[in-house]
């Protein structure tokens, strides 16, 4: 009922005030939580910045029936208005628990012409009662990691600077007075492939420390060419599990001339399963009597 609705609404307190974007392609959409929903385009043409920008509704109030797997929707309406329905645009929000990650749009789509829906995941819902403690349906690494998109990283080493930006590209580059002066990629890719690519085996063990740690395995291609042999610049990037919740580009190293491996830290894998099972190690505890 409608009480419920509002008491689970309410652990989405934490969200009054902020607003959250997705980038797809040419649009950019923009959700502000309970206020309003837009989608717009900016062209960088220094000559003549543009904006093209539609509304896609104003918050109207809770919706009575969430979509299957969502606790709580939001519906918003009278947006920009549409040639072929001769209406506002509008939208519903279906709000769902994800432990794995900070609160982000999911996805959104047309579900009708000028009709939207949006996922929006957060973590903020899996406190409600009514979450079960099911195990999530996220067994690919890369669902885990979907706070890190649309982010880049860099880390400084000497001379060179390095930019990586997830699910993009990775770069080598010099600065002197902020105008790059030397730039090579060492790699790049896009969302669709590295989902694509996602294999069991990509999950593999560091042998090298004292105790074997986890790593996942995405690889960025078609960097610039190297001179030496004759073939793109690559990159293998490792995520391990960071314990103080940083994000962080931990090192990169060129293995082999114009192939190097890129070592990423982050929070956000800690939580897959086949991290889990090394995070906790059995201690033994030792106890003896005291001498009185």
């Amino acid at each position: 009922g409608g009480d419920d609705l509002t008491s689970i609404n309410g652990y989405l307190d934490p969200l009054a005030g902020r607003c959250f974007l997705k980038n797809e392609g040419y649009w950019t959409f923009e959700m502000c939580h309970m206020k309003k929903i837009r989608q717009f385009h900016e062209s960088d043409t220094r000559r003549a910045p543009s904006a093209v920008e539609y509304s896609l509704g104003d918050w109207k109030g809770i919706d009575e029936t969430p979509l299957d797997g969502a606790l709580i929707s939001h519906k918003f309406t009278g947006g920009t208005r549409c040639d072929e329905t001769n209406g506002g645009r509008n939208t519903v929000v279906q709000f769902a628990c994800d432990p794995s990650a900070d609160s982000h749009i999911e996805w959104i789509k047309e579900m009708a012409v000028c009709a939207y829906t949006i996922m929006f995941n957060t973590p903020l819902l899996c406190n409600h009662p009514s979450v079960t403690r099911a195990p999530t349906h996220k067994t690919k690494v890369v669902d885990y990691l979907t706070g890190l998109e649309a982010s880049c990283f860099y880390r400084v080493e000497g001379w060179w600077t390095y930019e990586f930006c997830y699910l993009k590209s990775i770069k080598q580059f010099h600065q002197e007075h902020n105008v790059n002066t030397a730039e090579f990629k060492l790699g790049q890719s896009n969302k669709r492939d590295l989902h694509l690519a996602e294999q069991v085996g990509d999950i593999q063990m560091d042998e090298g420390s004292k105790e074997p740690v986890p790593y996942f395995v995405q690889y960025y291609r078609q960097g610039t060419k190297c001179d030496v042999t004759g073939e793109p610049r690559m990159t293998e990037v490792r995520f391990k599990c960071a314990m103080d919740n940083l994000n962080v580009i931990a090192s990169i190293k060129e293995r082999s001339t114009c192939s190097y491996v890129l070592e990423f830290y982050t929070p956000l894998v800690c939580n897959h399963p086949s991290f889990q099972a090394t995070m906790d190690p059995h201690r033994n505890i030792d106890c003896y009597l005291s001498q009185k």
